[in-house]
């Protein structure tokens, strides 16, 4: 058991290493350039994009590159009470019953929206709104308990 659990975490780590190798020098310099006191910084490939996610001023934060390098979006997470108060009461109107648990402000394309990560109960969901307030996009995702046991295992 214990070897299954060594081979496991070098398999994790060498993958994590191996997507990490696979973003362009020019990229990764441009992200130093602009964040370069970024912590926690962990790199994904997304089919032809780049993910970065870390940390700048105690703040998560991620930025997708594309293939060119350019900064296509920026996700910033905030503090329940930073959502627009019109985010907030669609929130309300729409989800009665329905807690925020985390809160972001997307900018993808120069285009503002905000994310609202929803929880009731053991259900929980993603709810995309414009910055006047209306709801773009929902996503209900898998039960607390799976996403939480996903989340220890990441």
């Amino acid at each position: 058991m214990k070897k299954l659990f060594v081979i496991a975490l070098i398999l994790s780590v060498g993958s994590l290493f191996a997507q990490e190798s696979k973003v362009p020098a020019q990229t990764k310099a441009k992200f130093k350039a602009l964040y370069p006191h970024a912590e926690k910084v962990k790199w994904d490939v997304e089919k032809t994009d780049y993910e970065v996610n870390f940390e700048a001023d105690d703040v998560e934060t991620s930025l997708l590159f594309n293939s060119k390098g350019d900064i296509v979006e920026v996700e910033t997470a905030l503090e329940e009470d930073d959502l627009p108060g019109v985010v907030e009461k669609s929130v309300e109107k729409n989800f009665k019953g329905w807690e925020i648990k985390e809160a972001a402000k997307i900018v993808r394309n120069g285009k503002t929206t905000f994310e609202a990560e929803l929880e009731k109960g053991e259900k929980m969901m993603d709810a995309i709104f414009t910055p006047n307030g209306k709801l773009v996009k929902k996503t209900v995702n898998k039960e607390k308990d799976e996403k939480n046991n996903k989340d220890e295992k990441d």
